[in-house]
């Protein structure tokens, strides 16, 4: 199996970084390990440590400089895996998230990114941005894709495939 180690980074967020440990522990496939970079944070994660330390593998990162670029560059740093995987203390990812991100590196290994389809929670407002991108072309291409092929799943091999 690939290893994977999902990076996150936090700033200020302890609730948001809880329920995204939470999905993460749900995944159908396990990450090898999470790297949490506490980035320039000014409260404290040690609840979210208490709760998730003793049955979640998490790697914890301190990151003074405040920025994202230099905290997930921390993150990589601290990673020892195959795979990286990003994703935001504000997001829940999927049960299968790890599963389908890894899949295509299975699949062929000359590929050297993937991604997948972003959507805003419908409990939350969602920003301008994401209004726009959820509604006009951005974060639709995975959606379009799908109904080009007529069937209600993406298929994440079909951009590996050779063109004819």
């Amino acid at each position: 199996m690939i290893s994977t180690s999902v990076i996150v980074v936090t700033r200020d967020r302890p609730d948001g970084l809880a329920r995204l440990l939470a999905s993460l522990a749900m995944q159908t496939q396990a990450p090898g390990e999470i790297v949490v970079v506490l980035n320039a944070c000014r409260v404290s994660y040690d609840a979210v440590r208490a709760e998730f330390d003793t049955h979640v593998r998490i790697r914890w990162v301190v990151e003074p400089t405040p920025g994202v670029a230099v905290a997930r560059n921390a993150g990589v740093a601290a990673s020892r895996a195959e795979i990286l995987l990003f994703i935001d203390d504000d997001c829940e990812a999927d049960r299968e998230w790890i599963e389908r991100l890894v899949a295509p590196f299975a699949f062929n290994p000359h590929i050297g990114i993937v991604g997948g389809e972003i959507l805003s929670a419908p409990s939350r407002d969602a920003t301008l941005v994401e209004e726009f991108c959820n509604e006009e072309t951005l974060m639709q291409v995975g959606r379009e894709t799908a109904d080009l092929r007529g069937s209600s799943r993406i298929d994440e091999h079909a951009a590996l495939e050779p063109r004819a």
